[in-house]
């Protein structure tokens, strides 16, 4: 770590990132988890980090976290402070209308923007992969740090299985190997939105640590379905800038039996929601993480057309295009 300028603020600015899918989630695998994913532009979040004598965390976010991940948030950046030998701590206030638990990667990119803006007011920088294991995030898949860091599509293959059969969300996912980037690009400009069902209401972290551990470990043929289809055609279509066959994709995945299993966490309103806005024209609908974001491609005129009945959908749509780059800093 070397020295830097130092500056009284610092502001970082973050944005979604919808996550296909995880891949191989069955018992004795060489290698574990792996995923794939890419970064929108909006709804944003912005982190402003000041110098502080303690660690004080303020959501000012209308759906706030909740006070133990507040807390857990305090503690591991008051423990960076402590590791690192800073002189200050910090006082972090997030806001925007980017949310936590939903499925749009939040958690690691406040993580990581709360780590970087502490660094920052103490005259500090670091190498990526620092920032990454101080912020314990990836171990379960690397996207959220890709897409904090570059933004565009990213797929990784994981960490080493060993002898751990233990399959846990990200927030609980620290190994201290980073996953293994298999490929990252830009993703093209092709028009999409986020669609929010106002009936599903978001898991919270000791939910998702339930779901991985009743739903894993999956047959090992499943896990070979799903890494089929996020290579032989999701990745190829994107490679090959052939927007047909990336909507084929991902409808397929979402026929994958993780995916499936995600899914059925919010039936029957997912599906629902889903068959609604296919009939609204768009030419293909996935759920991101373990939802309930929905997030579809479309022509612009359909995606007007989707934002037009988001009351009869009875869901919140945000319209986008993918973000090709990562986090956005500024000092004063």
């Amino acid at each position: 770590m070397t020295a830097g300028i130092i500056v009284p603020t610092v502001n970082i600015e973050i944005s979604p990132r919808v996550h296909i899918g995880l891949i191989s989630m069955h018992a004795g695998a060489s290698r574990k988890n792996g995923g794939l994913g890419f970064a929108v532009e909006g709804p944003t979040a912005a982190i402003k980090t000041t110098s502080s004598p303690r660690s004080v965390v303020l959501d000012r976010r209308q759906k706030p976290m909740h006070e133990q991940e507040i807390e857990r948030l305090r503690q591991q950046l008051e423990h960076v402070k402590q590791q690192l030998e800073l002189s200050s701590s910090g006082t972090f206030e997030i806001t925007g209308s980017l949310l936590t638990h939903f499925g749009m990667g939040s958690g690691t990119a406040i993580k990581l923007a709360c780590i970087e803006g502490l660094l920052k007011v103490n005259r500090r920088t670091a190498r990526t992969e620092d920032l990454i294991r101080l912020s314990r995030r990836g171990g379960t898949s690397g996207v959220g740090i890709s897409t904090y860091f570059y933004g565009g599509f990213a797929f990784d293959l994981g960490i080493v299985g060993g002898l751990s059969h233990q399959f846990v969300p990200s927030s609980m996912g620290a190994s201290g190997a980073l996953p293994l980037q298999l490929h990252r690009q830009n993703l093209p400009e092709w028009p999409l939105g986020l669609c929010l069902p106002r009936k599903c209401e978001p898991k919270s972290q000791e939910e998702e640590i339930d779901f991985f551990r009743r739903s894993t470990p999956l047959p090992s043929a499943k896990s070979f379905e799903a890494a089929y289809v996020a290579v032989f055609e999701v990745l190829a279509s994107l490679m090959e800038r052939d927007y047909p066959s990336f909507c084929q994709a991902i409808s397929a995945m979402q026929e994958t039996e993780w995916k499936r299993l995600e899914r059925a966490e919010y039936a029957p309103h997912i599906d629902r929601t889903a068959k609604a806005l296919r009939e609204l024209g768009v030419d293909c609908v996935g759920m991101s993480s373990l939802g309930p974001l929905l997030y579809f491609f479309a022509s612009s005129d359909s995606l007007k057309r989707v934002y037009a009945h988001s009351e009869q959908l009875d869901a919140d749509i945000f319209l986008t295009v993918p973000k090709n780059s990562g986090r956005r800093m500024t000092s004063s």
